[in-house]
C-alpha cells in the first residue's frame, strides 16, 4: 500500500490545486523587474491604509458527476507609513468541495497547495528603504525569477515561506539577495526545515538588452549527525556560491541559471538556462560499455516570445528539464517545498509548449492558456527523474553513481494537454466569470479526459484549475 501511494503521488505530482493569484503574468511587463514577490505590484497611497477585500465563489460542474461548490473570503491590506516604510499583508481561507482532481491531489500529498496543508493562507511584506540604492523586504511568501509564463529559476507555485530580500539598484545593475526557510514534511509524522540562500544579478547592457546570472544553494538545518542550523557563511552577499561549497567539501545543493532578454520592435524574447549539474568527467573514463545520457548531467532550458497586436496579448514559451533535476542525493535538500516544487510544477524530464493569450476591452476579458507537455513518469519501485523528491542516486539505469543512459521522457512517457477558456465581466466591486477547462493525459497505462464548466464572482483573479 505504501508502494503504490507513492506511486499515485508521484503521477499526481505535475497537478496543482491552484496557480497563484498572480497568474496572470501575460498581462504584466516584467522586463523591467525580474526578481517578483507577492506585493511588488503595490501601489502604495502616502500615509494611507488600503484594504481590499478578498472574495471568491464558484460552482463547477464534471462530467459525470455533481456541482462542486468553493468559496474564500480574506482581506488585502498595505499601508505605507513613511516614505521609507511600508507594510503589507493578505489572508483569506478557502473551503468548500473540491473538484476530482485537485481533490486527488490533496489525499496523495496532504497539502493545499499554496495553502499547504491548511486551508488557511496568510503573506505579510515589511519593506524598508534604507537609500535610493538599498531596499529590504521582510515576511512570508513567494517568489518569480524570470520574463516567462514559467520560471526554471524560482516560481511562485508553491506554498509560502518566510524570507529576507535584499535589493539593490544602481541604475542600470540590479542585485538582488534572498534568504528563505523550506519545508521537508515527507515524513508525515516530522517537519524539517532546510534553508536556502539566492543571489541575481541583472545587468542592463543596452536600452533593449538585459542579462542577469542566478546562483541557489540549499542545505538541511540537521540531520543524524548534528544541528547545523544557519550556515552564517552563506549570508555572504556576494554571488558565486560554487567556489565556498567546493572549499567546504560541502553536500549541500547548489543550482546556477541566467536570463536574457531582448526587445525588438513589439517582441520581447526571453531565454532561461538552469544549471544543477554538469559532470563530463565520466566521459572520459567511459570503457566500453559507456553510454551517453550520465545522470549528473543535470539542466533545463527556456525559449519564449511574447507581443501584442491591438487589444490582444499573446505569449508562446517552450521548456524543457532533463531528467533528476533539482533532485539531489540527499532526498531533504531537493529544490522543493512543502511537497511541492519551487521551480517548474512539473518537476523534471520532461518537455513543455504553452501559447496563452488575452483581451480586455471595457469590462470585458478574455482569456485563453493552451499547454502541452510530454512527462516521463515512473511506475512501482522505480525512478526515471521526474520525481524531484526522490535521490538521484537512485537512479533507474544501473543506479548508484554509475546511471548512463538516460534521456529526456524516459519511463511512462505522458502527453498532458491542458486547454483553459474564461471570459471575465467587470462589475464595480467585483467580477462575474465563466470558465471551461479541460485536461486530458495519455500513455500506455491511462487515458483520461476531464472536462470541466464554472460559473462563478471574484474580487481577485484566482485560477481554479491547473495549467500542467
Amino acid at each position: 500500500m505504501k508502494k503504490l501511494f507513492r506511486t499515485i503521488s508521484i503521477f499526481l505530482l505535475s497537478s496543482q490545486l491552484l496557480a497563484q493569484e498572480a497568474i496572470t503574468r501575460l498581462e504584466e511587463d516584467s522586463s523591467n523587474n525580474i526578481f517578483l514577490n507577492n506585493f511588488d505590484d503595490i501601489v502604495f497611497d502616502n500615509q494611507m491604509l488600503n484594504i481590499k477585500p478578498r472574495v471568491l465563489f464558484s460552482n463547477t460542474l464534471a462530467k459525470n458527476d455533481s456541482w462542486k461548490s468553493i468559496y474564500l473570503y480574506g482581506f488585502q491590506g498595505s499601508t505605507q507609513i513613511n516614505p521609507r516604510l511600508g507594510f503589507s499583508i493578505s489572508y483569506d481561507r478557502l473551503k468548500g468541495d473540491h473538484n476530482n482532481i485537485n481533490q486527488q491531489y490533496i489525499d496523495s500529498l496532504r497539502i493545499l497547495p499554496t495553502y499547504s496543508r491548511t486551508s488557511n493562507r496568510l503573506m505579510y511584506n515589511v519593506y524598508y528603504k534604507i537609500n535610493k540604492y538599498f531596499k529590504v523586504d521582510v515576511g512570508e511568501g513567494e517568489h518569480f525569477i524570470g520574463n516567462g509564463y514559467r520560471s526554471l529559476l524560482l516560481s511562485d507555485a508553491s506554498s509560502s515561506y518566510p524570507f529576507l530580500r535584499v535589493s539593490t539598484d544602481l541604475g542600470k545593475i540590479k542585485y538582488y539577495n534572498l534568504y528563505t526557510t523550506f519545508l521537508d514534511i515527507q515524513d508525515i509524522n516530522l517537519d524539517r526545515k532546510k534553508h536556502s540562500a539566492m543571489h541575481l544579478l541583472e545587468l542592463n547592457l543596452l536600452d533593449n538588452v538585459k542579462i542577469s546570472a542566478f546562483e541557489a544553494v540549499i542545505w538541511q538545518a540537521k540531520d543524524d549527525m548534528y544541528n547545523r542550523g544557519y550556515d552564517i557563511e552563506y549570508l555572504n552577499p556576494i554571488i558565486f556560491y560554487r567556489p565556498v561549497e567546493f572549499s567546504k567539501h560541502s553536500p549541500d545543493n547548489v543550482l546556477m541559471g541566467a536570463n536574457i532578454n531582448i526587445l525588438l520592435n513589439r517582441f520581447k524574447f526571453y531565454s532561461q538556462i538552469l544549471l544543477d549539474d554538469l559532470n563530463i568527467s565520466r566521459q572520459k573514463d567511459r570503457d566500453d560499455n559507456y553510454q551517453s545520457g550520465f545522470f549528473q548531467n543535470k539542466f533545463g532550458y527556456q525559449i519564449g516570445v511574447r507581443s501584442n497586436i491591438k487589444d490582444i496579448n499573446f505569449l508562446v514559451e517552450y521548456n524543457q528539464v532533463q531528467p533528476y533535476t533539482y533532485a539531489h542525493k540527499q532526498p531533504m535538500q531537493s529544490y522543493t517545498h512543502a511537497n511541492q516544487a519551487i521551480a517548474h510544477p512539473l518537476g523534471a524530464n520532461f518537455k513543455e509548449f504553452i501559447f496563452s493569450a488575452n483581451y480586455k476591452k471595457d469590462e470585458i476579458a478574455l482569456y485563453f492558456t493552451y499547454t502541452s507537455s510530454s512527462v516521463g513518469l515512473d511506475t512501482l519501485d522505480t525512478h526515471y527523474g521526474q520525481n524531484i523528491f526522490a535521490s538521484d542516486f537512485e537512479a533507474e539505469s544501473d543506479g548508484a553513481q554509475y546511471s548512463y543512459g538516460n534521456f529526456n521522457g524516459q519511463g511512462i512517457l505522458t502527453d498532458i494537454n491542458t486547454l483553459h477558456a474564461q471570459i471575465v465581466y467587470s462589475l464595480d466591486y467585483f467580477d462575474v466569470f465563466s470558465s471551461f477547462n479541460v485536461q486530458k493525459r495519455k500513455s500506455e497505462l491511462i487515458n483520461q479526459t476531464s472536462t470541466f464548466y464554472s460559473l462563478g464572482i471574484r474580487t481577485f483573479p484566482f485560477r481554479l484549475f491547473p495549467d500542467y
